[in-house]
């Protein structure tokens, strides 16, 4: 049992340390057990994140990959936390434009949101969660696999969309929730 436990917080240490999803054969050869035992383990340990309702969770991506991340609905409350931020809230919105309306061109994205997104695709593109293919005057933009693998969306675009229009939601309610609890007097 004692190794059982071992295995547990290593698995739970390598998808720490990794800050990205990890595959079932590469968490295997990391306990040095069979992928069939990694990955009951696995659904072990997501079962004990689930129950226990903390601010991580952990992901299960298609192709048995695995990746601990923060719950969504915390990402609008402690989002500023991160040193140096990930991405700034316009980038994370004009991110979020582009993968719902995919594929949708460069042009019509700056007609919808201003000229100040030049600014966020350049960005968006050298992070890799973009990709920009010239189409005539402009370009057609549609968000990497990076993108769904580090968000922990389905790679597939229909559901890659429900996933996100779900989770947007679940930020938002958060979001109201937060901002409509009363506040302590120390505040």
């Amino acid at each position: 049992m004692i190794f059982l436990h071992n295995d547990l917080v290593t698995l739970e240490a390598a998808l720490y340390v990794a800050g990205r999803p990890l595959n079932l054969q590469e968490l295997a050869e990391v306990i040095g057990k069979a992928e069939s035992t990694t990955k009951q383990l696995l659904e072990d340990l997501e079962f004990k994140y689930q129950e226990r309702g903390g601010a991580l969770e952990i992901v299960v991506l298609p192709n048995d990959r695995y990746v601990l991340q923060l719950r969504p609905e915390l990402t609008s409350r402690v989002g500023k936390l991160i040193p140096g931020g990930l991405l700034s809230f316009g980038t994370l919105q004009t991110l979020v434009y582009i993968a719902l309306k995919q594929p949708i061109l460069q042009s019509d994205l700056v007609f919808q949101r201003g000229t100040h997104v030049y600014d966020y695709v350049k960005e968006l593109e050298e992070k890799k969660f973009i990709a920009a293919v010239p189409e005539g005057r402009s370009k057609v933009l549609t968000t990497t696999p990076l993108f769904s693998d580090y968000f922990g969306l389905d790679s597939d675009m229909i559901r890659m969309k429900a996933q996100l229009s779900f989770k947007m939601k679940k930020i938002l309610e958060g979001s109201s929730d937060a901002e409509s609890r009363p506040r302590a007097a120390s505040d």
